[in-house]
C-alpha cells in the first residue's frame, strides 16, 4: 500500500489491516482490509489500489462462509492432483475461462462446486471437512434449542443425538458440499452413530464452544428442517434405520458421505 496523508491535515495515515462484516448476497461476511488509519482524528480511508483486491477478499470470505470452495483452494487442489486448468476443464466439463474465473475470485453456483469437490477434494469419510469436536457440541446445542429439550444428557450414549448430528452432516454434505462437522460414522445396532463415541462423549461435553466455527445461515437452516421434520426422538431414530446408508452398510464399517445425496427421509 502507498503512503497518503490525512485529508484534514494531520500527516501521514498509517497503513493496517481492520476487521469488519460486510452485507453480500444476503449474509454477513467477515473480512479483514487493508486500509489507512490517521494516528490523531481516527478517520478511516481505504485506497484506489486496494478496491479490487477488497472484492475479491469480500468474494473468498463469503465461499468460505457458504462452504464453498475458495479460489485459491481450488488452485492449490488442482496443482496436488497435478492438473492444468485445461485438465480441471476437461474433467469436470466446465469451460477453461470458468476455471480461470473461478481461481481469481468469481463465485461459482452450488452445483459447480459439488462438480469440483468431486474431482478435487471428495472425501468420504469426514465429508469434506475436517473433524471439530467444538463444532459438534454447537450443533447439538443449536437442536436443542430449535426442539426445546435436552438431547445431549448426562450418562447418555447419544443413542439419539448421534442421529439429528448424523442427519445434519449428511444433508449438509448434499445442499452446501461438505458436512458440518466433519465427523466419521459408523454402522451399529442401533443405526447411525459417531465413530468412536465411546472415546468422543467427554471430549463433545466438556468442547469449548468458543472455539467452534460460527454455522452459517444455511447451516442453521437445516438444523431447524431437521428438527421439525423430527419432533421427537424416537422420529429421528426410525427413520434412520429405513435409510440405504444404514440398510447397505455392513455392521461396524463406516458409513459414507456418498449416501448423502441417497437419503429418503423428507426433509424440507
Amino acid at each position: 500500500m502507498s503512503e497518503i496523508n490525512c485529508p484534514k491535515g494531520h500527516g501521514a495515515m498509517e497503513a493496517k489491516k481492520i476487521e469488519r462484516s460486510v452485507p453480500f448476497k444476503g449474509i454477513e461476511v467477515s473480512i479483514i482490509e487493508d486500509a489507512f488509519v490517521c494516528p490523531k482524528c481516527k478517520l478511516l480511508a481505504g485506497s484506489v489500489q486496494s478496491a479490487g483486491k477488497l472484492q475479491q477478499t469480500i468474494a473468498e470470505a463469503y465461499r468460505q462462509q457458504a462452504g464453498k470452495l475458495t479460489g485459491e483452494e481450488i488452485k492449490r487442489l488442482r496443482k496436488v492432483k497435478g492438473m492444468t486448468q485445461a485438465d480441471l476443464a476437461e474433467l469436470s466439463g466446465f469451460g477453461v475461462a470458468s476455471i480461470k474465473r473461478w481461481e481469481t475470485g468469481a463465485i461459482q453456483t452450488q452445483s459447480a462446486d459439488k462438480t469440483l469437490r468431486l474431482h478435487l477434494k471428495e472425501n468420504a469419510v469426514n465429508g469434506n471437512r475436517e473433524i471439530s469436536i467444538p463444532r459438534i457440541l454447537l450443533v447439538l446445542t443449536v437442536f436443542q434449542t430449535a426442539l426445546n429439550r435436552v438431547i445431549l444428557k448426562e450418562n447418555d450414549k447419544m443413542l439419539f443425538a448421534a442421529k439429528y448430528l448424523w442427519y445434519a452432516d449428511m444433508l449438509a454434505k448434499r445442499k452446501l458440499g461438505r458436512s458440518m462437522t466433519g465427523a466419521t460414522y459408523a454402522n451399529l445396532t442401533y443405526g447411525p452413530q459417531l465413530n468412536n463415541y465411546n472415546d468422543l462423549l467427554d471430549e463433545i461435553r466438556n468442547a469449548d464452544l468458543s472455539e467452534a466455527e460460527e454455522l452459517t445461515p444455511n447451516e442453521v437452516a437445516i438444523i431447524q428442517q431437521i428438527a421439525e421434520t423430527f419432533p421427537e426422538d424416537r422420529m429421528v431414530y426410525d427413520a434412520a434405520h429405513k435409510e440405504p446408508a444404514w440398510l447397505e452398510t455392513r455392521t461396524g464399517e463406516l458409513i459414507l458421505y456418498t449416501w448423502a445425496d441417497k437419503l429418503i427421509a423428507k426433509i424440507t
